[in-house]
């Protein structure tokens, strides 16, 4: 029995050492790592790892290489070129084509007088021998140049040469003069050069002319012209193509509110305008020298005509009679009248 068991131990002892002979080959020794076979298999008591199954490899497929990306191109905005810049060309300064007169300021001024007091041998709407619908407007020059007057082409405009306020503006169609606007009066709120109007005066007027169709009174605005307390008349003859209108000084009436007096007098008036026509050429006459906005009316109910109001026979509440006589029965710079004024604000 105890050699039984000697035996045993021998072969424990024998099988061990064979043991630690093979490990030692695949031990690591110091810091080696363990290598373990690729076909080794490590079994569990508890259950067996099956070896991971064989993958065979597919057969590879070739892809197309895909392009490389195309670049997609910068969108500028339109520009539209600008143009060239253009240099500008100066603008001459305008010339006027106007003949001067070279004669003196005396020669002048007794032309002037003589003109006025004698109109040339014709009558209104005559003017200083110029005839509407009969005298070329090219022989103005020729005639008034010499006389002392300045003759403007372009507007066709006759400037005295004197201290005497005279202008006279012409119309003309096709060359021949239609009609004569003309402005006269006291230049400079002076009034030592108004005698040589007097053949204008409102008496001389009536007595080459006669009654006139129509007779027009009014207060004017304060500031037309000038601020200055003032009467405005005008009278008509559109049967002989005759205009002619005064403005001078009035005076508010303190013992009669809203009406004013005035005292004409051709050696005391401001302005002295003429509207020369040929009868029937100009139907709009009396809006053209005598324009509605003008008038310093209250506001007016439909259906009234404002010409009413300023006439002389509303706004003095006379007759035209009672005009003739007031102006050919006295003498001139003696006559006043009164007159309603409807509007005397500042």
């Amino acid at each position: 029995m105890k050699e039984y068991v000697n035996t045993i131990g021998y072969l424990i002892g024998t099988i061990m050492l064979v043991g630690c002979a093979a490990i030692s080959d695949t031990l690591p020794v110091g810091n080696d790592v363990i290598s373990v076979p690729a076909s080794a298999t490590i079994s569990s008591s508890m259950e067996e790892i099956a070896p991971s199954p064989t993958i065979t490899p597919t057969e590879a497929i070739n892809q197309p290489t895909p392009p490389p990306p195309t670049a997609m191109p910068t969108i500028q905005p339109a520009v539209t070129p600008s143009p060239p810049r253009e240099t500008p060309t100066p603008v001459p300064f305008p010339t006027f084509d106007i003949a001067y007169s070279e004669l003196t300021e005396e020669a002048a001024t007794q032309n002037l007088i003589d003109l006025l007091e004698t109109n040339r041998g014709c009558e209104l709407p005559c003017w200083w021998g110029i005839t509407l619908g009969e005298t070329n407007v090219n022989s103005l020059e020729a005639i008034f140049v010499p006389l002392g007057f300045d003759w403007n082409k372009e507007f066709e405009t006759l400037n005295g040469n004197t201290f005497y306020r005279d202008y006279i503006d012409f119309t003309s169609d096709i060359g021949i003069v239609q009609s004569i606007e003309v402005r006269g009066g006291a230049t400079e709120e002076t009034y030592d050069r108004n005698e040589a109007w007097r053949p204008y005066a409102i008496p001389r007027v009536l007595e080459r002319l006669s009654l006139p169709e129509n007779v027009y009174v009014y207060y004017p605005f304060r500031f037309d012209p000038g601020g200055m307390q003032a009467y405005r008349l005008f009278m008509y003859y559109p049967d002989l193509g005759v205009e002619i209108d005064y403005l001078g000084k009035a005076s508010l009436n303190g013992d009669r509110s809203g009406w004013a007096q005035a005292c004409p007098n051709i050696l005391e008036t401001d302005e002295i305008n003429l509207f020369l026509f040929q009868p029937g050429t100009v139907p709009d006459y009396l809006e053209r020298t005598l324009p509605e906005l003008s008038l310093p009316l209250p506001k007016l109910a439909e259906g009234i005509n404002p010409y009413d109001l300023v006439s002389w026979e509303q706004a003095t509440e006379s007759s035209l009679d009672a005009f003739w006589r007031l102006f050919t029965e006295s003498d001139e710079g003696t006559v006043c009248f009164e007159f309603k004024t409807y509007w005397t604000g500042d």
